[in-house]
Parts: structure tokens; sequence; C-alpha cells
């Protein structure tokens, strides 16, 4: 069988992990290292004993070269993933897939038009924790849902943001704890809950840090059905942690990212409210599940190589990724709808109209701080 070949294109970051996991994989072979700073790459190649370069567009006609992972800075995903495309070449994309949905739908036609896969890394699809409630969830486990809720708190120094000229800046990163942090359990959130959004009503803020973008921001989302859904996101926090809550017609779940608590009612709300008396309420039986249990469970890959070999599969399987171009852009779209919402003080609409988001962004970059603007 013919090895996929990849290049790994920005290596001076989780780039590393992607030139790792590939080595680790028998059906593809690394041929390239890309980096703009020469002694990151040239360091990363002899390490990895490939070749490398400083200038991606030298490979884009490579008729040796099948694919590319790209894991370069938000701004730029979207043209070297679309130059990589247009060449013929398969392309990975790291989290965000891009910076605006204008940007995503870019991509996604343009992998349509060339007939190349598009794939978006979003590993915590494969924690096992993920996993095991995705199967509860789709199997019906909780009936009908009425709502969820998504709290992510986490912590960024300001030295963070200090580390590259990019971050925390609505040119180079499109937003702050939306569309870098968050955007894993957004993205998480919407796969678990699995219906279409509807509106959104967002609050976001700067409260601490010196940079352009959020640091601090909450909305309230309606999904199809009348799903209601409250997502909060910090990254002024110590301890961090991540919490997921979801009410059906016949339970609750819980999740966090090393456990998965269920808790099952008899009977079931909807009978509930027929048949009990005026003070009562449903039983709740428990049931909990932890990391480690699933894994053993499970036994299946998790995190970097899990995508990347399911990426590399779906190439020489002629199918799509396990998180396609359309898949990637959902989180970016209510993460563009929460900034749109947040700024404008307005509720939207989904789909959300992508000219209109450009204009706001456009704004913004020009402002370089948060700032209330008319649409």
């Amino acid at each position: 069988m013919k090895k996929v070949t990849l290049a790994v294109i920005g290596v001076g970051g989780v780039g590393k992990t992607h030139v790792e996991n590939i080595k680790k994989l028998n059906e593809a072979e690394l041929k390239y290292v890309v980096d703009v700073n020469e002694e990151v790459a040239k360091r990363v190649a002899e390490e990895f004993n490939t070749n490398y370069c400083t200038d991606y567009t030298k490979l884009l006609d490579d008729p040796e070269l099948d694919a590319v992972t790209i894991c370069t800075p938000h701004h730029l995903h979207a043209k070297i993933a679309i130059d990589f495309m247009k060449s013929g070449k398969h392309v990975l994309v790291e989290k965000p897939m891009a910076r605006t949905i204008s940007e995503c739908n870019n991509m996604i036609n343009v992998a349509r038009k060339y007939d190349v896969k598009l794939g978006v890394v979003f590993q915590h699809r494969t924690n096992p924790i993920a996993v095991a409630t995705k199967n509860f969830l789709k199997e019906n486990g909780l009936g009908n849902l009425y709502r969820g809720v998504l709290e992510f708190a986490t912590f960024r120094s300001q030295n963070y943001y200090r580390s590259a000229s990019w971050r925390g800046t609505w040119k180079g990163e499109g937003g702050g704890i939306l569309i870098n942090q968050a955007i894993h359990f957004i993205d998480l959130f919407q796969w678990f809950i699995d219906l279409r959004p509807i509106r959104l009503s967002a609050f976001v803020n700067n409260l601490l840090h010196e940079i352009e973008v959020e640091d601090i921001a909450s909305a309230i989302i309606e999904f199809e059905n009348g799903v209601q859904g409250v997502m909060q996101f910090s990254n002024l926090d110590s301890p961090s942690y991540t919490r997921i809550v979801i009410r059906g017609e016949k339970g609750i779940l819980f999740y966090d990212s090393k456990k998965v608590t269920v808790g099952l009612n008899k009977p079931t709300i909807p009978e509930g409210l027929k048949v009990l008396e005026k003070w009562g309420t449903p039983q709740v039986s428990w049931e909990e599940y932890t990391y480690s249990h699933l894994l053993a469970l499970e036994k299946r890959e998790k995190g970097h190589l899990a995508v990347i070999r399911d990426f590399v599969n779906a190439i020489i399987e002629d199918r799509e990724p396990m998180v396609n171009g359309e898949e990637g852009r959902k989180s970016v779209e209510i993460v563009n709808a929460i900034i749109l919402s947040g700024v404008t003080g307005k509720i939207v609409t989904f789909p959300l109209d992508a000219q209109t988001y450009d204009k706001v962004i456009e704004k913004l970059s020009e402002a370089k701080r948060i700032v209330k603007i008319e649409v």
C-alpha cells in the first residue's frame, strides 16, 4: 500500500505534535516540515529525519506530496489551506478552522471544487468520556432534550499574549478566549446537542488583559425544538474547569474531561408532570463512568494521533474525515455569533450573515479593542 505523504506547516508550537504523531503511522510518511523561522524548521527536521523549508509555496506543485497539516496562526489557516487544495492536496487544519465563517465557506467551497479532503482538528472528540457521552445521547439515552449548560473557565497570563504578536488581536487571532481555548468545548457542546441553532444573545468583555479581544463572555442560545443553552467562558480562572450539563426528558447528564455522570428519572419528566402528587418529584438513579474505565473499555486511540490517523485513512479510503469542513465550521459560527451579538447588543439569528460579520471584524480590527458597533 502506498503511504500518504505529508508536510506539516508551522512547527513552532502544536505542529511538532503533528510531526511526532505522523511518524507513528505506518500508513503515512512525513516528507517536509515548514516554518518561517528557519532555525525552528531545521531543528525539527533534523530531530525527525525529514526535509524542511521556510516557504510553503515551494511545496504546492510537489507531485510527491499528498497532504498537509496546517498549524500556523489563525489568520493564515484559510489562505494556506486554499492554496494547497487548489494544488490538489488534502488539508487537515488545526482548530479553529478559520477566524470567520466567510473564510470557512471559502475553504469548504474550494475543497468541493477540487475534490480534496478537508479536515479540522478537534481532538477532544476522541476523549473516551466524549465518545461515551455522544454515543449515549445518540442512542436517545436522555430522550428529547430540553436545555444545556456549558461552562469553560481557564487562565492565560499576560505573558502568554506577549509570546506572539498575533495573539490577542482581532486581525491575527479573530477573538480571545472564545476562538482559541473555548472553541474545543463549544464544538463538543453543539456536537452533543446535535440540533440546529436558531438564535443567540451574548455579552463579551475584556476585564483584565491588555489585549484587543475578549477575556470573558456569556451567551444564551436557542436550538431547534425550543432547546435552550447557556454558555459562559473566561480565561481569568484558576483552577481551570470545564462542565457540560444536558437535561432531557429521561434524565440529566454531567460531563467533564475525567468523568460523565448520568441521572435517570423514574418516571420521566413528561410522565411525572402528569402523575405525581402536588409536591412529588421523579426519583433519580445515578451512574458514573470515569475516564480510565472508559479508556480501557473503548481501547481506542485518542488525541492528535487518533485525528491524524483518521485523516490519513480518509484519504486512503476516499471518505470524509471525522471532522470535515462543514463540521469544523459549526463552532466558528457560534463563536462569530457570540462576538457579533456582544458588540452590537442585538440578538443574532442563524445562519449567520457572513458579510455582516466580516464588516464587524474589520471595524474591531481598526479599533484594536472591544467597541459598540452599529450594523
